[in-house]
């Protein structure tokens, strides 16, 4: 038996979201932002891996309460200037105000500039329109003395992207500042940035103590991410005072920075910290040790040599031949190993991240003949052997070692090649945008056959059928990992890939390299990547897919041919099926051929669309739903060409706001046609996003919103008469309205999309265009969302939009909190708080045996309990039991109890139910109370009894499960009227 199903529930409070990937298995939740490898959402959860990957955690993000909070202050504290200065830019702007500094995300037009051209250095032109509209941008005079110039940035447009970090009493802010966009011809194109207003204020307010050291924060920060130390790293840098840095031989850092939050500024210690597989930002609060940021930097994916430009045995380029390091400039004479001019290449098969001698593979060529020839290994690797050329034997111990040197040299050629490739127009990836050179002191450190040796001469399951690329900030080497294909001890239907290297496949090296790409384009006022959230990770995982295929059409290696469905990534490493990506990047939509027809259910018509975000695959996860941007992409190199298409791609990276979604990437595209072609593309480009699901109407949240509301219409006239909608916001239990409730347009500008109820729960929005708005989202704290949160409203009806939020008795924004709970607390990214925090965004994490997560075949329970504050009569219970926390799907809950009291003594089980595996997953169940259970009730407590692994008892410990390890409840919620 299981819950009855409920249509999933949207929340209007979409935070930010977190990794769930397990190495070549399902994806755990809507989410992104720990490690992003190059996986496959398509494959069962197996055995490969089973460890939780730590996810991306930001404390400046906003839920709840919160939230809806700032942005009632937001539209309220509007001022009389502010509002006319948006009323003259009129509807066509582009303005998003992050809630939490009340300061631009983005401040822009769709099409057109905030200024006229000027003569004048483009320093000088951001920086007077700053200083004559910092009240417009929500700054105070005194906040211009805090910034201080970082960098100009001139991409191949001529576009200059300046920014400013603040700095106060001698420390720097991390991740708020400033960026102003400013074409060749002096015209402003956009503010980004959210800087903070009143930074000195805030810094008056701030605690003094601070406790915690350099070294003492780095080692918080592993510890954070379950990481070791390198325990040979040797100080190189040691500084004290309010700029206080130390600076690690492995280019560890920790750096004394201010930290905004909710609750004010915060003395922090900002870390670059590598542990083994992955390199992780934090920001550690100096007084208490708590983590106040967390991301990962990884994305999962003589002299003559013999290389491969696709993968061996390709119709192109599969076949080798002879590139000379040298000749090619890669190599200096005096180099005695691959230590080139922007990659350093090496086989770290212990994965240590230290590169030994034995590691080493010498400069491929003799006198007489180039190095080194490949090679190839029978039936007794994989039957696909007979098919595609395999280059180890994962039934034999060591004999990766055969082309240990093949491997690493061809690496070093896709590295060094795409290097170049990229760093020409169209794309322009140069050392002024942060791309990859020694020189510069951060080349690319290749690890090939990463992890080979780490189980007596084979690799673990933590270091098999992955890639991987960590992009730290600019000046700090990035790290590429390429694995071994084809887990030791399974067959070829347990693990359906190709024995080889992820280095002997140009599509998944070059689909690596290009995180570097996006990672260093879309970034903070301080440079640091800003792609975590599931929408901004979704395109970083297109981009890669799209710059690799867009090469090797280039180039002649594939053909981009009117049968569609040819053009898949991961071709080689997965025997051609689709298990790498379930369709091919170049399926239009509506197409019927064999690649385009292999979606997660098997019958699924290509191509994808915005409205196909969270069903890709079962839920949303960054390489399925990234299918469906990889795929516009396509569509528009295939309508206006290469070099255009490159152009608008690339710049736009860099014309976004910090964690975009796909609405504001459209917007950039569309704002780089305007200032390289002069919109000349701009129809044709509508055409294809209204195609693709993201026309004019199209609505999201924000970055992390799991279920964004598609639209096929292109833009309205300017001319167009406009329109307004209206009604009232009502707790249906009381027929109250509410006053101060958020009822927001998503999708459309900050500047005339929001209003806040007021007079009775009534509020109107004005000026926007008739249509059919498909995501209009109301919120109050306390109020759990029905299907009345979020409406699609069709402006030409007359009637009123009204909306019912339902009161939530369990939310912790509304009065309820956790007094009781086992196991152990992940807070802040998974504590047991994010179960009744109102959004599916996050959840609470536990594991099923002991604190530490050691897996057993026996499920401890594992509970929380809650006091409401509030005598209820229980109507019924709502739950969404999907894992969270970087686990996957079968960590989700299974068996569980709900328990009712009137005084927290004496307990009544008031529900117990099963979620069979596959069950309940991304939706807010309906759980009836037990009669006679659910009167006077103050506290609840809910109780894990079971995961959806599938015969616990038996597939655990040792089975292929990270359940084994792992439960998790997403979203637990109580309705009901208060108690007479």
């Amino acid at each position: 038996m299981s819950p009855t199903r409920n249509k999933p529930l949207t929340l209007a409070a979409f935070g930010t979201t977190v990794l769930a990937v397990t190495l070549l298995g399902l994806p755990s939740q809507a989410a992104t932002g720990g490690q992003h490898h190059l996986t496959s959402p398509t494959l069962q959860e197996g055995s490969f891996g089973g460890q939780r990957a730590p996810g991306f955690y930001d404390s400046r993000d906003l839920t709840g309460k919160a939230l809806t909070q700032a942005q009632r202050k937001l539209v309220n504290h509007r001022s009389q200037a502010q509002t006319a200065y948006y009323h003259r830019l009129g509807t066509n702007t582009d303005i998003q105000i992050d809630p939490l500094t009340g300061t631009p995300r983005q401040f822009g037009k769709r099409t057109g500039y905030l200024t006229g051209r000027s003569s004048q250095p483009a320093r000088t032109v951001a920086w007077n329109y700053v200083t004559r509209n910092h009240a417009i941008l929500g700054l105070k005079k005194a906040d211009l003395s805090t910034f201080r110039f970082r960098q100009d940035y001139r991409d191949t447009l001529g576009i200059h992207h300046l920014s400013w970090s603040q700095q106060v009493r001698g420390a720097t802010v991390f991740g708020n500042g400033l960026k102003v966009n400013v074409t060749k011809r002096g015209q402003v194109v956009s503010v980004q940035g959210s800087p903070v207003a009143g930074l000195a204020r805030l810094a008056a307010k701030a605690p003094s103590t601070t406790t915690l050291s350099a070294s003492g924060a780095r080692s918080d920060a592993a510890r954070d991410v379950h990481g070791t130390l390198d325990k040979g790293a040797r100080v190189t840098l040691s500084r004290a005072g309010s700029s206080a840095q130390t600076v690690w031989s492995n280019h560890d850092y920790a750096k004394r920075v201010w930290f905004l939050t909710s609750s004010g500024l915060r003395s922090g210690w900002s870390t670059f910290v590598q542990t083994g597989k992955a390199g992780y930002q934090h920001v550690i609060d100096a007084s208490s040790g708590r983590v106040l940021l967390r991301q990962s930097l990884t994305d999962d994916a003589n002299g003559d040599a013999k290389v491969y430009d696709n993968f061996p045995g390709a119709a192109r380029g599969g076949s080798p031949r002879v590139v000379n390091f040298f000749q090619r400039g890669w190599l200096k004479k005096s180099a005695s190993f691959l230590n080139g001019d922007s990659v350093v290449a090496f086989t770290d098969i212990n994965d240590d991240d230290v590169m030994q001698d034995s590691e080493k593979t010498k400069v491929p060529g003799t006198k007489t003949s180039a190095q080194f020839k490949l090679h190839h290994f029978g039936s007794s690797a994989s039957a696909f052997c007979a098919e595609w050329v395999c280059t180890w034997n994962p039934n034999k111990v060591r004999s990766w070692k055969t082309n240990r040197q093949e491997a690493t040299t061809n690496g070093f050629y896709f590295a060094s090649n795409f290097h170049d490739y990229l760093a020409k127009k169209p794309i322009g990836f140069t050392p002024a945008a942060g791309n990859f050179e020694a020189v510069d002191g951060d080349p690319v450190m290749l690890n090939t056959l990463d992890g080979a040796n780490t189980d007596s001469g084979m690799p673990d399951l933590n270091h098999i059928d992955n890639a991987n690329m960590t992009t730290p900030p600019d000046g700090i080497p990035p790290k590429m990992q390429m694995y071994l294909f084809h887990a030791p001890g399974f067959n070829d239907n347990e693990d359906p890939l190709v024995p080889t290297t992820g280095s002997l496949d140009a599509s998944v090296q070059y689909h690596e390299y290009t995180h570097g790409l996006s990672n260093r384009l879309v970034v903070d006022p301080d440079g640091v990547e800003a792609l975590n959230t599931i929408q901004a990770g979704s395109m970083g995982e297109a981009w890669s897919d799209y710059y690799a295929m867009d090469y090797l059409v280039k180039k002649g290696f594939l053909k981009d041919t009117a049968k569609a469905g040819n053009l898949l990534e991961g071709d080689y490493v997965a025997a051609g099926q689709h298990i790498i990506r379930t369709m091919a990047i170049d399926c239009p939509v509506g197409a019927t051929t064999s690649g385009c027809t292999s979606g997660f259910d098997g019958v699924t018509k290509g191509g994808y669309t915005y409205a196909d975000f969270a069903s890709v695959i079962d839920g949303p996860e960054v390489h399925a739903s990234g299918e469906i941007w990889g795929q516009t992409l396509w569509q528009i190199r295939q309508t206006l060409g290469h070099d255009v298409a490159d152009t608008l791609i690339t710049r736009a990276m860099s014309l976004s706001p910090t964690e975009p979604t796909f609405l504001d990437m459209r917007n950039a595209i569309l704002q780089v046609d305007q200032i390289a072609y002069h919109s000349s593309h701009t129809a044709a480009l509508w055409k294809v996003f209204a195609q693709r699901g993201m026309g004019y109407f199209a609505g999201a949240v924000d970055g992390g919103d799991v279920a964004p509301a598609a639209d096929f219409h292109r833009p309205p006239a300017p001319s167009t008469p406009r329109t307004s909608i209206s009604g009232t916001v009502t707790d249906p239990t009381t027929g109250n309205g509410i006053n101060g409730a958020v009822v927001r347009i998503a999708g459309l500008s900050d500047s005339f999309g929001m209003a806040v109820t007021r007079d009775g729960g009534r509020y109107t929005i004005q000026g926007i265009f008739p249509g059919v708005y498909p995501k209009v989202v109301a919120s109050a704290p306390g109020y759990l969302g029905d299907e009345s949160d979020v409406k699609e409203v069709d402006t030409s009806q007359p009637d009123p939009v009204d909306f019912t939020l339902t009161r939530d008795w369990a939310a912790d924004n509304g009065g309820a909190e956790i007094t009781d709970f086992n196991g152990p607390d992940f807070t802040p990214q998974c504590g047991p708080d994010s179960a009744i925090d109102t959004t599916q965004a996050k959840g609470w994490g536990s594991t099923t045996g002991d604190d530490i997560g050691t897996p057993t075949n026996v499920f401890v329970p594992k509970h929380i309990t809650i006091d409401m504050h509030n005598v209820v009569d229980i109507s019924e219970f709502l739950v969404d039991p999907t894992s969270t926390c970087g686990d996957p799907l079968s960590a989700s809950t299974g068996e569980f109890s709900i328990e009712t009291s009137p005084d927290g003594s004496t307990w009544t089980e008031a529900a117990h139910d099963t979620f069979a595996p596959g069950d309940g997953r991304f939706t807010l169940n309906e759980v009836t109370v037990n009669p006679g259970t659910g009167d006077g009730i103050r506290f609840v407590r809910f109780t894990i009894l079971g995961n959806q692994v599938p015969d616990f008892a038996t597939n655990c410990p040792d089975g292929p499960y990270a359940g084994c390890q792992f439960t998790d409840l997403t979203e637990f919620a109580v309705l009901g009227t208060p108690t007479p």
